[in-house]
Parts: structure tokens; C-alpha cells; sequence
């Protein structure tokens, strides 16, 4: 089978990170020929084992305040030449399956156009972020569009494929049960999973660092839906019973800059590392040099429509980790540890706590092959096969 996935992002961009080319690796482990259709962006490292085309650029600038998003006249025809080198490109490839990651303007428009000259070819539609809150909107007519687009492309496509259970509900309802809808998470590959350094480290209490240092891994953008904004204070409190608690922030966005003035604001810069961008090779070093990971965050749509990446890390290295009940966390996360994973949505101090409980009282081996066990049902090889059905 030809498998072709457009989406409206960069290699550097979460969704393709976590979803797009893992899921894209496992089709060609199948014997199915892949390509992927990509925003180009200048010095990024793109991988060699998977066919690459470009559609054109971000609909941004990157700085170091953040993305510097296009406006106007100038996003418009950034946005329709790249629907249309998309669109071009799809009809070259001739693939037997087109799937829309995310429903947006761009790559709706793109299916459109070649479904004109590609009748026989089908549509699967992926979402995992319900669009219209976790981007950055500067007028209703954006809001328009986008979900102009997400009407357009459920009816385009033969199957849904959602990540999370609000975003099943969410598209359920609004195809009124017409079309089939199946959720997927988004996992793990197999190979980072079961690698020497997840999965077996945290099983080995003498390899931890001698220091309580905390991760944060992912997209520092509030918009996205992760409250980084309340990492300042957590920290804070938790040096108050564990001095020498120190906090790893590994990723990028457009807080960033903001956030180093909070934790300086609390004369915090010594005990915060911002590592910057990672890569997947980076994640085991990451992951050794921490006992806790953190994933904050409130009750907010955002929050309850997207996966969570640093849950999924969690149940791979069979680490603790402090987060909140919303969303699919609740289902990732074994029950019985619910009491001590969840914190209070959007409270800083009940964050600083549940960290500081377990600082204090470590998971036993038990609970830490329990988390390793769960994640065995989130891993790529194991959901691609999922997958694969809803494009047959």
C-alpha cells in the first residue's frame, strides 16, 4: 500500500516528533511505501530511512521570545502555496491512503484539490489537539477557518482516527455517529521503550543521581496547553522541604523567555536547567539525571484533548511522575497510583506536595514494573496494527 501522511508542521514539531514518523517507521516495517509531506525548516536534521517532501514553510519565524506568526495577506499566501505544492505532490505520489494530520486549512485544501485528480484514493483524518484552543488565534476569521476545515475534513475522510477520549466525543458528536471513529494514543516506538536505558534503568535504585532533580520534557507554550507558568512555584516550594531539588526543562516555545524571568523573579536561575531542543536520542540521558518527571497542567479543553508525552515517558522508564486526572492521563496511568501521580489541576502547592511525597517515599519495585507492564499497550508496534485497519 502507498501511504501518504500531509501534515502542517516541521520535523521539529511535537505531533511529528511523538506521532507522525514513528507511526510512518512502523508502516514501512509493514512493506508499505510511505511519504511524508512536511513543512521545510532551515538546519533542521530530518531522517534518511523515510521518504520526505516538502510542501513549504511555517506559517512562523522562530526567536528567542517565541514563534513570530504571519499575519494577513502574508499567512494567506504562505498557507495556499504550500496547499497547493501539497496538493501537486500527492498527485505525483499517486497514494493509496492520504492521511490529514490535523484538521487544518492547509492540508484540508490540499486533500481537496487532489482528490480531484485521485478519486479512488482514501482519506483517513488524524486528530490529536482540538484546534480551535490550542492554537494561537488572532481573529475570528482564523477561528472561522479552522473550523470551516475540521467540518470539511470529517466529511472528506472515510475514517477518524482521535487521541484522546475528549477528542473521540468531541468528533463522535459532531459527525453525528455517521463515520467511523477509533481511538489511538500516541505512543512509544518499540526500540526506545525497550531500550537499556528505559525500562531497566529505574529498576537499579544505585544509578540515580545523588541530587532531586525534576524533568520537564515537551513544548513550553501556555497555548498548547501546558501550564510551564506554574513550574516557577512548584519548584519554589518544594526547595523549601528538599533544598537541593533542582528542575530540568528540556524543550522549546514561546514562553520560554518569559519563563526564565519567573524563575528569576524567585531567585531561581541556579536551580533551573533549560537544556533547550531534544532529540529522541537525547531522552535517555535526560531521563537518567532525573527521579521525577513533571507534566502540568488545568482542567481546561486543551489539557483534556491532548495526549501527554511525558505520561507515556513515565510508563516507559517506570518512573513517578506528577501530573493531574484530565484527559487520557487518567486511562495511561495505572490506577493504583492514581492517588500518588494527580495533583490538583492548576495548584501549584498541590503539585510541590505530591513531588515532595515522593522525594520522601520512592515507588517500590512493584510499582515501577507496573508502569513499565502499561506501557507495553502504548507502544508504536503495537498500535500501528491498530491503525493499519482503519486504512484497509
Amino acid at each position: 500500500m502507498n501511504i501518504a501522511f500531509v501534515t502542517t508542521q516541521s520535523v521539529h514539531q511535537s505531533t511529528v516528533i511523538g506521532r507522525v514518523l514513528p507511526l510512518a517507521k512502523e508502516f514501512q516495517n509493514m512493506g508499505h511505501s510511505v511519504t511524508v509531506f512536511l513543512h521545510h525548516e532551515k538546519d533542521a536534521a530530518y531522517p534518511q530511512d523515510i521518504s520526505i517532501r516538502f510542501t513549504g514553510s511555517n506559517p512562523f519565524e522562530r526567536t528567542d521570545n517565541g514563534k513570530r506568526r504571519k499575519s494577513g495577506m502574508r499567512l494567506l499566501w504562505t498557507m495556499k502555496i504550500n496547499a497547493l505544492r501539497a496538493a501537486w505532490g500527492l498527485v505525483r505520489v499517486r497514494p493509496d491512503v492520504i492521511i490529514l494530520v490535523k484538521p487544518l486549512p492547509e492540508n484540508t485544501l490540499a486533500a481537496l484539490i487532489a482528490k480531484i485528480f485521485l478519486w479512488n484514493t482514501k482519506v483517513i483524518l488524524d486528530v490529536d489537539d482540538f484546534e480551535l484552543f490550542a492554537n494561537n488565534l488572532s481573529s475570528l476569521f482564523q477561528r472561522a477557518a479552522i473550523h470551516a476545515s475540521e467540518r470539511i475534513a470529517t466529511t472528506l475522510a472515510s475514517s477518524i482516527v482521535v487521541a484522546t477520549p475528549f477528542l473521540y466525543d468531541h468528533i463522535h458528536q459532531m459527525t453525528t455517529g455517521k463515520k467511523k471513529v477509533v481511538l489511538i494514543p500516541t505512543g512509544l516506538t518499540a526500540d526506545f521503550a525497550a531500550s537499556s536505558t528505559l525500562g531497566v534503568l529505574p529498576l537499579t535504585p544505585s544509578v540515580f543521581p545523588a541530587d532531586h532533580t525534576i524533568l520537564y520534557i515537551g513544548s513550553i507554550s501556555q497555548s498548547s496547553g501546558h501550564r510551564v507558568d506554574l513550574l516557577p512555584e512548584i519548584l519554589h516550594q518544594v526547595r523549601k522541604k528538599i533544598p537541593d531539588a533542582r528542575l530540568t526543562i528540556a524543550g522549546s516555545g514561546d514562553d520560554t523567555v518569559e519563563l526564565k524571568k519567573q524563575f528569576q523573579g524567585l531567585s531561581l536561575e541556579n536551580a533551573v536547567t533549560f537544556f533547550g531542543r531534544f532529540t529522541e536520542a537525547d531522552i535517555p540521558a535526560l531521563l537518567a539525571k532525573a527521579i521525577i518527571l513533571i507534566d502540568p497542567i488545568d482542567a481546561s479543553i486543551v489539557a483534556r484533548a491532548k495526549s501527554s508525552f511525558r505520561c507515556a515517558l513515565a510508563l516507559s522508564a517506570g518512573m513517578p511522575i506528577v501530573t493531574s486526572s484530565i484527559g487520557i492521563r487518567t486511562e495511561l496511568l495505572p490506577e493504583e497510583l492514581h492517588e500518588k501521580f494527580f495533583a490538583i489541576p492548576h495548584d501549584a502547592s498541590s503539585y510541590a506536595n505530591r513531588i515532595i511525597a515522593l522525594i520522601n517515599t520512592p515507588l517500590s519495585h512493584k510499582e515501577k514494573t507496573a508502569l513499565i507492564e502499561k506501557s507495553k499497550q502504548y507502544t508504536w508496534d503495537y498500535l500501528a496494527k491498530s491503525y493499519y485497519i482503519c486504512l484497509v
